[in-house]
């Protein structure tokens, strides 16, 4: 719901707040007064194109700004969380263009820049006007289909399993055709992937084999030196001549304490001891390394062969053994897919046809319910349209077949035919007048609770329209602001007295300059309001008498609606 639209330095207005209630609110003035600058500046928000001509003073920027609770409109509300330019907990929705004076402007959401794209979306969800049909969303084609399903509730759920059927027919249709548009290339790549995974198999990799190799072959580059210095510390630990080596002087050094009877020696026995015991381990230790210096498995030539092929390999298909050996898995998983690909084109083939006889099934069943909505959309217009006084207007709904998609066979089209020996037009294709207007009006009430749009707007909607089509005219404006925000920019006193909120617009002057002021009217002021509307300047005590009449009867229109 609109909640309130704030003008500032457009035309001829300054500043400007306007708060909106809930119901009927009217608009009303001399022509020329500047209603039409409100409209201009809801035109801005619906994302109309912004003109360098609307800024008032050049020195600063025109705004306007409309505030919006969404409360009520959940899918909204999820879209704009899901793009991140609402929070899960907010509700109200500020929308607002700034324009310079070079014709430059910004679109904003809740004060974060957006998009024209994005405030056209946004927009469409919260206001309809009816203008000449560019911001008139009730009758964009592409709505018509949902017009028809939400008449018939039982459609919702054949809809959920055509989309369901759809969805799944395209990821099997894809997958099948990529399969195919392979084939040709199929054996090919079979064989280059045998060849792959045959010379990775027959190289028996292991993890950390590289890393092993290489401590071999470095070991093998300085053998001489290992043995040398394996020698040598063999000798000086434990296997010198007599006397000579660590082993034998500890010996020595323990034989000289033994028969020490101080316990200072104590621990100094035990130490020496456990020194013993380190050399000889460490000897042994020594003695096998060196063993083993003497005794390789392998001759340098074979290590280097062998880390040439891990490098070799390491080129072709990864950075490490353990990269080499994902490739081969990954490979030997692609393979056995190709391998078995008839097979699976086969199960999708069967797939397609189980999944094309339940989306043509339910498909048709969803296209009969449209037929049997379309037939009481038909019927229910018909009826609004006899008591607004146009027996000749002619409406048909037409459901028609189509190409398969996610809404199903049906495509519609709406067409419009105000007078007799006309041919019928897509409702889209009528120009704007009196009979589209009231057409658009009988529609909407039928649609009331189907057409989500919350606010409706409508600029002189009643132009040309009198007597009894008029008064026709006005109790369905009242009737269809009991499910919708109706804002009516009008002439007609009759409309203007059905009205819960009325607001007058008209122009100042102030030290030379002109400007548009709104101002919002109470009970006696709309008495004198309605009263120029019925007789201009030429206001008697009987038409304000009247006025008052028409005032205290308008207000009555909702008590008279509940009671019906």
């Amino acid at each position: 719901m609109l909640l309130e639209i704030y003008i500032s330095n457009l035309v001829l207005i300054d500043n400007v707040q306007i708060s909106f209630q809930p119901g009927l609110t009217v608009l009303t003035g001399e022509t020329g007064a500047g209603k039409s600058i409100v409209v201009d500046a809801l035109g801005l928000i619906l994302g109309d194109r912004a003109q360098k001509e609307l800024v008032r003073d050049v020195s600063r920027a025109a705004v306007a700004e409309a505030s919006f609770d969404i409360s009520r409109l959940p899918k909204l509300k999820a879209m704009l969380v899901g793009k991140g330019l609402l929070e899960q907990d907010e509700s109200l929705l500020v929308l607002s263009r700034e324009i310079v004076a070079d014709g430059r402007n910004l679109a904003r959401l809740n004060g974060r820049v957006i998009t024209a794209a994005v405030l056209k979306q946004v927009s469409s969800w919260l206001l309809d006007m009816h203008l000449q049909h560019d911001h008139l969303s009730i009758l964009k084609p592409h709505m018509y289909l949902e017009y028809l399903d939400r008449l018939s509730p039982e459609s919702a759920e054949i809809l959920a399993r055509v989309e369901r059927a759809y969805k799944q027919l395209g990821r099997l249709r894809r997958e099948l055709e990529e399969l195919q548009s392979r084939e040709h290339n199929k054996l090919q790549r079979i064989d280059f992937l045998t060849y792959q995974i045959n010379e990775i198999q027959s190289a028996n990799l292991r993890e950390n084999e590289e890393e092993e190799l290489q401590s071999i072959r470095d070991r093998m580059r300085n053998v001489e030196k290992l043995q040398a210095a394996s020698e040598s510390l063999l000798q000086l630990l434990y296997a010198e001549e007599r006397g000579n080596n660590a082993y034998d002087l500890i010996s020595t050094a323990m034989q000289v304490i033994q028969p020490l009877q101080d316990p200072f020696f104590a621990p100094v026995k035990e130490a020496l001891q456990e020194i013993r015991f380190t050399i000889e381990e460490l000897a042994a230790s020594i003695s096998a390394y060196r063993q083993t210096l003497e005794e390789e498995p392998y001759s340098l030539d074979e290590v280097e062969a062998r880390l040439h092929l891990m490098q070799r390999l390491k080129s072709r298909y990864g950075q490490s053994i353990k990269e080499i050996l994902q490739y081969l898995q990954k490979a030997q998983q692609e393979l056995d897919y190709l391998q078995h690909e008839e097979v699976r084109q086969q199960e999708i083939t069967e797939e397609i046809a189980r999944q094309e006889k339940d989306y043509y099934l339910a498909a048709e069943q969803l296209s009969r319910l449209r037929k049997q909505a379309a037939l009481q959309l038909e019927e229910k217009v018909r009826q609004e349209l006899l008591e607004l006084n146009m027996p000749e207007l002619r409406f048909e709904v037409r459901v028609l077949d189509c190409e398969a998609s996610s809404t199903g066979i049906n495509r519609v089209e709406m067409m419009f035919s105000p007078n007799p020996g006309e041919e019928m037009k897509p409702l889209q294709r009528v120009a704007s007048g009196g009979e589209i207007s009231r057409f658009v009006l009988a529609l909407k009430i039928v649609l009331a609770g189907v057409y989500e749009v919350p606010t409706l707007v409508f600029d002189e909607i009643d132009a040309g329209v009198g007597g009894q089509a008029l008064s026709a005219m006005a109790r369905k404006i009242a009737q269809l602001s009991r499910n919708y925000q109706v804002i009516i920019i009008t002439h007609a006193p009759l409309v203007a007295s059905l009205a819960g909120q009325h607001y007058l617009i008209s122009k100042e002057v102030k030290k030379g300059q002109t400007f548009t002021k709104v101002q919002p009217l109470d009970e006696e002021q709309r008495v004198q309001e309605i009263a120029r509307m019925l007789a201009g300047d030429d206001i008697s005590p009987l038409t304000l008498q009247h006025a008052r009449h028409m005032l205290a009867e308008g207000q009555q229109w909702p008590h008279r609606l509940d009671s019906s």
